[in-house]
């Protein structure tokens, strides 16, 4: 049995090897499909901020699907809603089932269903599994197994404005001298200018809620090297070998001076890589350097992205011996590497394709792989955006088709509609 966790730590389940993990862009939430009937198993999971007891009566959450299936087939007859608890949760579920219509439209209609809905403390986990009324049953077995694993955890997580503003007090209380204003979103400037950036540290947060204490200590303590960490930040001079090119994600349109369009959602900017921390390069950084934009200084960036000393791919191959995927994961700017001038050429001879799709989970990750096979791309683009969603400084967990050279040779990915015309 594999075992998944979803992004907020609020449950795990296992599944059994006959069942692929489907993911959902800009979702956290999973469906695991099952291979021997094609029905799957969607699960949910929400927090409430101030759950009144009958708000997350689970009960009430299955009298909500049903009524939503009513508008579409209101002769369902009302199934029995069972109640009872496991390992400290209220649980509550049901089944029912009606016959799908005998026509083309209907060919992808699932009649049967299944549904539960865990409670405990805020945190709500809703499953419903669907298939064909034809297949009841079938799946029962291994489903009940899977359903039987879920656990859950109920741990609060402070909201960004609440763990900055905690940070602030703690950085008032132990290092007075840096402070000089809250942070504003996750960007803290300290009192000689510099500003460093609090996302990776929120994240790590977001992973290890109970260290929330301890990642803050550490992080203010490397505060105190920030004054040795780097030159001086408005000489361009001596910041130059220290720049290097960074994706970030981006709106499609009214990009600041400090940000370069490149793909779909994707945006290049630059960061200043000290010892100890990461500082990054916005437009009134620019103006000190007498730069309009990122376009000045981005032959110096690119040069030295090309200086870093080679980093060793991670290939997968499938049992005939064909590279499916080439991924670079062991340098900080391993997404950058898409920057590289012959990216696509060396790519696309690698994995002997002409097309080849990209994930970019995180600024540390570019995956590269083939599209010729339906299941190992549902199941690399799962992993991918797990790791996304796991990840301390996430970048996006879109999937790109890339079948040229130059950005408009890019776009992304429809896992759902392009998988099947590749069966």
């Amino acid at each position: 049995m594999r075992e998944y966790s979803d992004p907020e730590q609020t449950y795990t389940i296992s599944y059994p090897e006959g069942w692929l993990p489907l993911t959902h862009e800009g979702s956290p939430h999973v469906s695991l499909a099952s291979l021997t009937t094609g029905g799957y198993l969607k699960i949910e999971a929400c927090q409430f901020e101030k759950p009144t007891p009958d708000a997350i009566r689970p009960e009430r959450a299955l009298r909500s699907l049903l009524e939503c299936e009513k508008r579409s087939w209101p002769a369902i007859e009302d199934p029995v809603i069972q109640r009872g608890s496991r390992s400290g949760s209220a649980l509550a579920y049901m089944t029912f089932t009606r016959i799908e219509p005998q026509d083309e439209d209907h060919l992808a209609d699932f009649g049967h269903t299944r549904a539960w809905v865990f409670s405990r403390g805020r945190v709500q986990v809703r499953c419903l599994y669907r298939c064909r009324s034809s297949d009841v049953g079938v799946d029962d077995e291994e489903l009940d197994e899977v359903i039987g694993s879920l656990e859950l955890r109920d741990e609060p997580r402070l909201d960004t404005t609440s763990f900055t503003n905690y940070y602030f007090s703690l950085l008032k209380r132990h290092r007075p001298q840096l402070s000089i204003r809250p942070p504003e979103g996750l960007a803290l400037t300290l009192a000689d200018g510099q500003t460093v950036l609090l996302e990776h540290l929120y994240h790590h947060y977001l992973l290890e809620p109970h260290r929330m204490d301890e990642l803050i200590e550490s992080h203010i303590n490397l505060l105190d090297y920030c004054s040795d960490d780097v030159p001086d930040l408005k000489n361009y001079k001596l910041i130059k070998p220290l720049l290097f090119p960074k994706l970030f994600r981006a709106p499609a349109r009214n990009l600041p001076p400090h940000r370069l369009s490149l793909w779909p959602g994707i945006a290049i900017g630059a960061v200043i890589q000290g010892s100890v921390f990461t500082y990054g390069v916005n437009s009134e950084r620019l103006k000190n350097w007498s730069c309009e934009s990122l376009d000045d200084i981005m032959d110096d960036l690119v040069d030295n992205l090309y200086g870093i000393s080679p980093v060793a791919p991670r290939g997968l191959r499938s049992d005939e011996g064909v590279t499916q995927a080439i991924s670079y994961v062991d340098h900080s700017f391993s997404a950058s590497f898409i920057l590289f001038e012959d990216f696509y050429a060396t790519t696309s001879h690698n994995l002997s394709t002409n097309e080849f799709l990209v994930g970019l989970p995180d600024p540390s990750c570019v995956s590269c792989f083939r599209d010729d096979d339906p299941r190992f791309v549902v199941q690399h683009t799962a992993m991918l955006r797990w790791d996304y969603h796991r990840s301390v400084e996430r970048l996006t967990d879109t999937i790109y088709l890339v079948s040229g050279p130059t950005p408009k040779d890019v776009k992304p990915y429809d896992l759902l509609h392009c998988c099947p015309n590749k069966a």
